[in-house]
Parts: structure tokens; sequence; C-alpha cells
């Protein structure tokens, strides 16, 4: 039996006719699973993400979407503006920081 990536779904037609067996293997295609959980980590702990779309989407997620954070992606700051732009990729690195305030 042929192994496949976890994060690829085999679709097939439906089996009916021979006909439609035999085109079956031929016509088989492949689609990503867009809601597949990501392997990341958060400050220092395995974290699984479940909608890994962005970092500002990682934020939701956790809860402190709207907060102020530092938020720094493999060693490098990303800053608010580009969050939802910052596409996250499996094995990250995410350290956040809180900003607090005192004297």
């Amino acid at each position: 039996m042929r192994s496949y990536p976890l994060n690829l779904i085999r679709i097939m037609p439906a089996q009916g006719s021979q006909r439609v067996a035999r085109l079956a293997v031929a016509s088989a295609r492949f689609f990503y699973l867009e809601e597949l959980r990501m392997n990341l980590v958060v400050n220092g702990e395995a974290y699984v993400a479940k909608q890994p779309e962005s970092v500002a989407a990682l934020l939701e997620e956790m809860g402190i979407g709207g907060r102020p954070v530092v938020v720094v992606l493999n060693d490098e700051v990303v800053p608010p503006s580009s969050r939802i732009a910052c596409r996250l990729r499996e094995g990250d690195c995410v350290e956040l920081f809180r900003l607090v305030g005192g004297g």
C-alpha cells in the first residue's frame, strides 16, 4: 500500500461499473486539506494550531489577538501591520512577549 503525506486527501470517482473502476486509478485527484493542524513551538513549548493561516490568526486562536504583544517569528520581529500577511509554516518557532509597564 502506498503512503501519502498526511496533509493530502485522495478523491476518487464513485465505484459502479467496471469502466468507472478502471478510470478511477487514472483520474484520482489529490487535494491539500487546508483545515489540518500545524505543529509549532510557542514560547519554547509544543503547540498545535487549529487555524494556522497567519500570525494574526494564531493570536486570535490563543485569545490574545487584541492585546499589545511583541511577536518574534523564527528570531525576527513581526510588526503588527504585517501579522495578517505573515504566514506560518510547520515547525515555526514563535515567541510572544507582553508589554508590561511599571516603575
